[in-house]
């Protein structure tokens, strides 16, 4: 068999694992999502779903990562664009992942874990915040480079990027409470990004440095 038609399969397998794994943890839970329920949903042995995985923790991770990858909240955004829309951009990106169904339904799952769970909460923070707050520092990091922002500490700004964006329209949406007629996602953006831009915007030294 040729190596393209192996890689291929291996791919279609194993994204078949991950579908009926996040339906699987929607469905019943983290806990009672069994890697045999897993294996019997996508149509596979158990053994080929330890050959991609290493354990459930694993699994779930991989889940996460999945369904930022095919939302693609983190694609490269165009080097051309300036930091008003670059920010807005990712803003728009990241709460429209936040407020889909199946997302919310995560975080509900893994907030009622978490205590029983700690490697559950692990694996979703380093799979889903952790590495989106770390793809937002990198492309802060690239406006500094350009001099359109003022970096100093790409994480934290990172960190205040998305805790704007996950404020009350993100909150509600959660609880599952009826939102403002005043509250939308262009709003929250809107109004994330335009603290952004004040807060760090460049100093004239740093744009003669560049410009120099």
């Amino acid at each position: 068999m040729p190596v393209s038609t192996r890689s291929a399969r291996f791919s279609a397998k194993r994204d078949a694992i991950l579908d009926a794994a996040c339906a699987l943890f929607l469905e019943q839970g983290y806990a009672a999502a069994s890697m045999d329920a897993v294996a019997a949903r996508a149509g596979v042995s158990k053994a080929t779903i330890y050959a991609h995985f290493t354990d459930k923790d694993d699994l779930f991770g991989a889940v996460i990562r999945m369904r930022c990858e095919r939302n693609r909240t983190f694609a490269p955004v165009g080097p051309a664009l300036d930091a008003r829309a670059t920010l807005t951009m990712i803003g728009r990106r990241l709460l429209d992942l936040l407020l889909q169904p199946d997302t919310l339904a995560m975080y509900r799952l893994v907030t009622a874990e978490a205590p029983r769970q700690p490697e559950l909460a692990r694996a979703f923070y380093e799979s889903g915040p952790a590495t989106g707050k770390a793809e937002i520092a990198r492309m802060l990091t690239e406006l500094g480079h350009r001099g359109l922002l003022a970096v100093e500490d790409p994480w934290r700004m990172a960190d205040l990027f998305t805790g704007m964006l996950r404020a009350d329209l993100f909150m509600r949406t959660l609880l599952g409470l009826p939102q403002p007629e005043s509250s939308s996602i262009e709003q929250t953006v809107a109004a994330a990004v335009e603290t952004m831009l004040r807060a760090f915007a460049p100093t004239r030294t740093t744009a003669q440095s560049l410009a120099g």
